[in-house]
């Protein structure tokens, strides 16, 4: 037989396996769309260079595809509008651009590590608070049970399914009176109460 600490550290251990298991469908969902995003933009960059090297030829060499593969959303979109019309000198100037893009990059990657911080310790919270008001709900819920078997017992057919209906839908309040009167309560009262 498990002791209460065993059972405690064993239900401890179901529930973080659980978090962990939701955490990672969010995580999975959230990362297929991210990964997404990234293939598109991947694409429209190869594809940018491309057309670029047909008109540019030589002059497009590796370190200007590399900075045009470095480029940020803005750019490569800037780069796609005027893509007929853009110069070897405009594009030379994607590097001074690329270094912006990575500050901005890095200020993003920050708040969504902060974001997905406070989404883990949010659902933590979320489930510590849910789990509470599970409990309390269940708790009144058996309450309600166990006080219409009770009145079943002392009544017996005179409990009508009408009436455990009603005390099934009472309030706490309702429901501690009942409790507390189960043994001098009348069937008369009863339906009062619970009207």
């Amino acid at each position: 037989m498990e002791t209460l600490e065993e059972i405690s550290k064993r239900e401890r251990e179901e529930a973080r396996l659980e978090g962990e298991k939701e955490g990672r469908i969010i995580g999975r969902i959230e990362g297929e769309m991210v990964g997404i995003q990234i293939g598109k933009l991947r694409e429209r960059k190869e594809f940018v260079i491309r057309i670029l090297s047909k008109r540019f030829s030589n002059r497009l060499n590796e370190e200007l595809k590399d900075e045009i593969r470095k480029a940020g959303e803005k750019t490569i979109s800037n780069i796609e509008n005027n893509l007929l019309e853009i110069t070897i000198k405009e594009l030379e100037k994607i590097k001074i651009t690329n270094v912006f893009d990575t500050l901005e990059k890095m200020i993003k990657m920050g708040k969504e590590k902060a974001r997905l911080e406070g989404k883990i310790e949010g659902f933590k919270k979320g489930r510590i608070e849910g789990e509470e008001e599970g409990i309390e709900k269940a708790k009144l819920e058996e309450r309600k049970e166990c006080e219409i078997r009770l009145l079943s017992k002392r009544f017996g057919r005179r409990l009508t399914k009408e009436l455990k209906a009603k005390i099934r839908e009472a309030d706490e309040k309702t429901i501690d009176y009942i409790g507390d009167n189960l043994l001098e309560i009348t069937i008369e009262e009863l339906k009062d109460l619970v009207k």
